[in-house]
């Protein structure tokens, strides 16, 4: 069981204080057996408003037999806690995760649930997943994937923060659950550094859709990345070093280079980026090509680029 669970189950227990000792142990022993033929039942039959009304009628049976068991009112806060906590984490897919497998996933989402108007109630989903899985939970719980409410989207993992960032930036009412589901299928199977490149890749390119970051994994192979480049200055060092500037240098005047201004002419002509110390850079040919002409016209006298004394 959930550690959470555990916890706010043994609240519950700790805050049945009675005079009667014998009519304290055996209320507790009720009280436990309820929430355990809950969770029973979220597991066997989901959640929603007729597994909570099952939940409080037990309580409510609890209550019924014996005045002095109108104790539990006291707890509502308590019991409503508990029901809203354990209904999310057993509505989620893939159904019963561990704690450790949830942890492992690459993302969580969190989907409002159609059947309640409580705030704070919603689904699961755990990506990436089986997509035939993924759909048959939404259908057993009647969540229309294209008109359904995506709420917080956790990314939990070091690889996975810089998607966090992104989504951050998208508008959540355009936002496609199978395609986010895609997304991470996708990302879980690049190499691992490739997946970093990606994620250098997203705040160089700015995708403003899911689609659009799905579609950048297609072009993974055309970024340059330069690690350890902090500045303008160094990226214009290995630049002129590695003669990739677009004017050759002759020998004699490379003390006297402005790099930061060589650099920092690069990156615009080729729109590239310093990311997390490293440089970034799109070298397909379609952002080629956007920006030839522009460079085609710059000036290319060497003295442009010297140290005005």
């Amino acid at each position: 069981m959930n550690e959470v669970i555990k916890q706010m189950q043994k609240r519950i227990m700790e805050g049945i204080d009675l005079p009667d000792k014998k009519q304290q142990n055996q209320l507790r022993k009720d009280v436990e057996q309820a929430l355990q033929e809950s969770i029973k039942d979220l597991t066997e039959h989901g959640g929603g408003p007729k597994a909570e009304d099952r939940f409080w009628k037990r309580l409510e049976k609890i209550i019924a037999d014996d005045p002095r068991n109108r104790i539990l009112y006291l707890q509502y806060h308590d019991f409503h806690s508990f029901w809203q906590y354990t209904e999310n984490w057993y509505s989620c897919y893939p159904p019963n995760l561990s704690e450790e497998e949830r942890e492992r996933s690459l993302c969580a989402v969190e989907i409002e649930r159609p059947d309640s108007e409580k705030y704070g109630s919603y689904l699961t989903a755990f990506l990436p997943c089986s997509l035939k899985g993924l759909k048959k939970f939404f259908a057993d719980n009647s969540v229309d994937a294209k008109s359904c409410s995506i709420g917080e989207i956790y990314c939990g993992s070091e690889t996975t923060n810089v998607l966090t960032e992104n989504f951050e930036k998208l508008p959540k009412e355009e936002m496609d659950v199978f395609q986010l589901n895609e997304l991470f299928c996708r990302f879980d199977k690049l190499p691992e550094e490739m997946q970093r490149v990606y994620g250098l890749t997203l705040p160089l390119k700015e995708p403003r859709t899911v689609k659009e970051m799905i579609d950048l994994m297609d072009h993974l192979s055309e970024v340059c990345v330069v690690n350890g480049i902090q500045n303008e200055r160094q990226l214009g060092e290995f630049l002129v070093e590695n003669e990739l500037f677009d004017v050759s240098f002759p020998d004699e005047v490379l003390p006297y280079l402005d790099y930061a201004k060589i650099g920092r002419e690069h990156m615009q002509t080729h729109q590239g980026k310093l990311i997390q110390g490293a440089y970034v850079e799109d070298t397909s040919a379609d952002n080629v090509n956007q920006f030839s002409q522009e460079s085609n016209e710059e000036n290319d006298q060497s003295d442009d680029y010297e140290m005005k004394l």
